[in-house]
């Protein structure tokens, strides 16, 4: 959903206005702010080492009727490079309703429970969160001045993981959110887990590599899948910073483990989406039975008589989005097929509101358009490229029959 709240009358009907009469501002009472603002390495698209983004941002308030206001903000790349914009402002009220960005309350680290205007996160759009040099973009926003804002779920990275309210039942995985939290679209936080959708935890990573075993290779840390994410431009940056490279690679592990078992004969993008909802509705022998039908030869037996379809199910129904990884650190420049780009086939695993259709954004039931435009052979190949860690853009795991490779002490982060 857009936003947390409903839209107050009034601002929807300011939106409707504004969007039909442009004129309309010239006659409103303005209260504009210009903030310099800075773009954290995540945020930058691709970014040579040590050149500087920098954006600015103007915000006008353009409706004002005391308890709440309307308005519109003005981001532009003041830097040398193309990069994704990511700016804080503060706004007197919270926000209601949103267009053309994404916007998550922040708290300030200097909070001293005083009178203060209130700290806000904007990022774009997937269609102009990009800024070439010296371009601008316009997000627009609606905020009450009468409701105060809460604090976002808990989402300190050293807090420990039995005090999150969706850590692993047994305790044995760590979060994503360890790794760093993000607010930047729906299903980034636990309040956008819903329909069955469950956090990214340290699971993935053990179902990954129960995969791997059967495909006869030995198992990977964290920071090696990251380390390949990094190295074949499936990420935001050049550079990994703090724990980038592990939640990478942990996102990652997720995805391959998703996708990577379906042999190619029978791979079909639909039953990416089929295959997650069912394991979401909680129906193993279901999930069991497609595994069969458009797995890899014994696939499924191996995940039986191991221990491992409970993992491979958990992990199945972990959200993509969940976290912010998906667009602030694993979105992938990489080209594929010279009509997408790795971010908008990374989509396949994000699905429709009701969960019945893949390569979907957010829940807004919008197509990933580019990634529909891929063939479905070089889809899969790309999945099952994570899992080998080789050329995503080569050719894996054909004819795969299962060796008999147990993994069993498979190394998880210090901690699990």
């Amino acid at each position: 959903m857009r936003s947390e709240h409903e839209k107050t009358d009034k601002g929807t009907e300011w939106a409707a206005r504004r969007g039909g009469r442009p004129d309309f501002i010239q006659a409103s009472v303005c209260a504009a702010l210009t903030l310099i603002v800075w773009a954290g390495p995540s945020a930058a698209a691709s970014e040579p080492t040590g050149s500087a983004t920098t954006f600015s941002v103007s915000v006008d308030l353009l409706d004002d009727w005391g308890s709440g206001a309307c308005g519109e903000g003005v981001v532009t790349n003041n830097g040398s490079v193309s990069s994704l914009w990511d700016v804080s402002v503060d706004l007197p009220g919270y926000v209601t309703s949103y267009w053309n960005s994404e916007i998550s309350y922040w708290t300030h680290s200097d909070d001293d429970g005083g009178a203060m205007s209130h700290s806000w996160r904007v990022v774009g759009d997937e269609w102009n969160r990009t800024l070439e040099p010296d371009a601008s973009t316009t997000f627009g926003f609606c905020l009450d001045r009468t409701q105060e804002p809460e604090a976002p779920p808990a989402h300190d990275p050293g807090m420990p993981m039995e005090d999150h309210p969706h850590s692993d039942m047994a305790g044995d995985f760590i979060d994503l959110a360890t790794f760093g939290l993000t607010y930047g679209s729906d299903h980034t936080d636990h309040t956008g887990l819903v329909g069955g959708r469950t956090a990214i935890t340290t699971e993935a990573l053990l179902a990954y590599n129960n995969l791997r075993a059967f495909a006869g290779l030995a198992p990977a840390t964290l920071d090696e899948v990251g380390a390949w994410a990094f190295a074949n431009n499936l990420t935001n940056n050049t550079q990994a910073w703090g724990t980038d490279q592990m939640g990478v690679g942990l996102w990652y592990a997720m995805q391959g483990a998703k996708v990577g078992w379906m042999a190619d004969d029978s791979f079909d993008p639909q039953v990416v989406a089929d295959i997650e909802r069912t394991a979401r509705l909680g129906v193993l022998e279901d999930v069991m039975a497609m595994v069969v039908a458009y797995g890899h030869e014994g696939f499924a037996e191996y995940l039986t008589e191991n221990g491992h379809a409970e993992t491979f199910n958990n992990t199945l129904k972990m959200e993509p989005h969940y976290g912010g990884w998906m667009h602030d650190r694993a979105h992938g420049w990489l080209s594929i097929e010279n009509v997408a780009i790795a971010h908008d086939v990374n989509h396949l695993t994000v699905l429709s509101h009701d969960q019945m259709q893949p390569f979907m954004n957010d829940t807004w039931d919008w197509p990933q358009w580019p990634a529909l435009e891929v063939s479905q052979a070089r889809v899969l190949e790309y999945f099952q490229s994570m899992v080998v860690l080789g050329d995503p853009l080569g050719n894996h795991l054909d004819d795969l029959s299962g060796p008999p490779f147990e993994n069993s002490d498979i190394p998880l982060p210090a901690g699990c």
